[in-house]
């Protein structure tokens, strides 16, 4: 029988707690992940934080300017109808060019420090850890999850981190027909 151990990813991104919200999405962007562990100076862990803390933490207005310095550095006008040959560049941003400035992470650096610098993930993080052993079958895992209405869990033995699972690990083995 497939067991948490056989799916669950053994090499996890870990961030520290005193990691700035903004090196947090940078990391979640560059790893393509939607969230990690996060785990003290011994390795030891303290909590999850996910792409879902960041939202939470914009939608308690929490002043972070980046999307208004965004807009603000787009122009106003609008593209001339009548110009038979269009506009030379996209006024509103939907159809960037790859050498676009706003097309790449550099123009992070280009902001002035805002919330995402000054909120750590400690402070949005969930210190509750979903944990499950690596001996937990998938549909112990499927129920732990829908349980907690969450899409990862993290798996520990022996109060040591060996790895994560998500749903997504649990999708993959059913597309692959590895329940059986």
């Amino acid at each position: 029988m497939l067991t948490v151990r056989d799916i669950m990813r053994s090499k996890v991104v870990t961030v520290s707690p005193d990691t700035s919200v903004r090196q947090l999405t940078r990391l979640l962007a560059d790893e393509e992940i939607s969230g990690t562990p996060v785990v003290d100076g011994n390795g030891s862990l303290l909590g999850v934080v996910s792409a879902t803390d960041v939202v939470r933490l914009a939608a308690q207005d929490a002043s972070v300017q980046i999307a208004s310095q965004f807009l603000q550095a787009m122009p106003t006008t609008p593209p001339d109808p009548d110009d038979p040959e269009g506009p030379d560049v996209d006024p509103f941003g939907f159809f960037l060019p790859e050498d676009s400035p706003f097309g790449n992470e550099e123009i992070l650096n280009q902001f002035a420090e805002s919330e995402l610098d000054s909120v750590t993930v400690a402070d949005i993080m969930t210190p509750v850890t979903f944990s499950v052993p690596p001996t937990a079958t998938l549909k112990e895992l499927a129920q732990f999850l829908v349980r907690g209405r969450i899409h990862r869990a993290v798996v520990v033995e022996e109060d040591r981190l060996h790895g994560i699972v998500t749903s997504g690990d649990v999708l993959q083995a059913v597309a692959e027909g590895r329940l059986g």
